[in-house]
This record gives C-alpha cells, structure tokens and sequence, in this order.
C-alpha cells in the first residue's frame, strides 16, 4: 500500500467543524423536547427553579432559554404568575393556517422558481417523508410530528427567502406538534393519507410550474385546517 497517498487524500479531505454545544443551547432542546413530545402540555406552568434544580444547571441559563421560547412561540409569560407553554384556541388556530395557506404557498412557489429542489435537496425531503411514514405505520405521533416539521422547514428553506423562512418558523413550528399530538390523540387523524399529501407536495416541488405548485401546497394547507377545526371543535361540545 503506497501510505504516502493515503497522506495526500487525508490532507485533501474536508472535515466538518465540530461546535460546541453550549448549556443553554442543551437546556432550550431539552425543554422544547420535553413540549414536542406532550410530557409539558399545553398550559401547564413552567417552574424555574425546579427545571433549573432538576437539570443541574444555573436558574439564568433556564430563564435565558424560557426567554427564548417565548420568542419562538412555545412559552407565554403571565405577569406575576409565571411561564407557561403556550395553548392555542381555535381563533388562533385559524389565524396561523390562513398565514401558512399563504405563506406556504409562497415558499413552494418561491423555490420553485429558484430551480430547488435539487438532487440533494430531495434527498432530505424523501429522508423526511419516510420519517414521517415510519411513525405513521407505528402509530408514534412524536416522531410523525418531528418528521412533518422536518419536511417543512426543508422546503420553507428552498424558497431562498430568509423572511419567508424565518415567519414561518417562528408562527407554525410552535403548533406543530400541539395539533397532532395534543388534538390528534383525542380525535386521531389518518397519518397515512398526510403522508401521501405530503408525497403529492414533494412530487409538485420536483416538477410543476411555479404558481401551480403554490396552489398545490395552498390547497394541501386549507384541507388540514379544516380537519383540525373540525377536530377542535368536536373537541369542545
């Protein structure tokens, strides 16, 4: 073996550079987890001291990353009583599927005008969807949930528009998980036919014209609305 080369594609190679991951970086995921996967519901209030007791870590780091969710959506703070995570009526259900319906659409028309996705690009959406399936077959609405948002954020990504991306994250990744973890237990969806919805959005983002793929995605969205009203609503009778 001529080591000597070997040497020559080592130095070649690129490696990835490894950040650091700070407390507050591990606190903010442990929380937000802890949210996405229904051990803190909706409502429920949030004691710093005690999740700052719980974790080992300093009470500053809990309530710098309390701040945080707040600002993404997922904590709502109630003077003189405290944080609590975020619960949605069904006003502000509506409100968020109109933007989405709109801004979704947008993303997907965005993107398709930028030429994406790629290859690559639909590697990760394809990794996503199956994802997305897997938790569909297992009846698992935590992974389901991650992998739907997942798949979103793919394409809220290919639009090129980081204000487009960055309004979306910051209105619909929060009730993500709140409507098919929370609402879809009580009334359970079909995972699998939101499965081939999503399907049906990927095929759009490969191959169809720009405004069409914008009404495709736009008319997905409307259609989920409407469910979930229906299941909120029978929710509250």
């Amino acid at each position: 073996m001529d080591y000597g080369l070997s040497k020559v594609r080592e130095e070649r190679t690129d490696f990835p550079t490894i950040r650091p991951i700070s407390v507050r970086e591990l606190v903010l995921d442990a929380i937000r987890d802890a949210i996405l996967a229904g051990r803190l519901q909706p409502g429920d209030r949030i004691i710093e001291s005690r999740l700052s007791k719980q974790m080992g870590v300093g009470q500053n780091a809990v309530r710098e990353t309390l701040q945080e969710l707040e600002y993404q959506g997922f904590v709502v703070r109630v003077p003189n009583k405290g944080a609590f995570v975020t619960d949605f009526s069904l006003e502000d259900i509506n409100q968020i599927y109109r933007f989405r319906m709109e801004f979704e659409g947008l993303a997907a028309q965005l993107a398709r005008e930028a030429g994406r996705p790629n290859p690559a690009d639909v590697e990760q959406l394809v990794h996503a969807l199956e994802e997305m399936e897997a938790g569909a077959e297992a009846n698992d609405y935590w992974k389901f949930s991650r992998a739907d948002l997942q798949f979103h954020e793919i394409f809220w990504h290919l639009s090129g528009n980081r204000y487009v991306e960055k309004a979306l994250r910051a209105v619909a990744t929060p009730q993500f998980s709140y409507v098919l973890i929370r609402s879809s237990r009580q009334t359970p969806l079909d995972l699998p036919a939101i499965c081939r919805q999503h399907r049906g959005i990927l095929e759009q983002l490969k191959s169809s014209e720009p405004r069409a793929c914008r009404e495709y995605v736009s008319r997905i969205t409307e259609d989920f609305w409407r469910r979930i009203v229906q299941v909120m609503t029978e929710q509250q009778k």
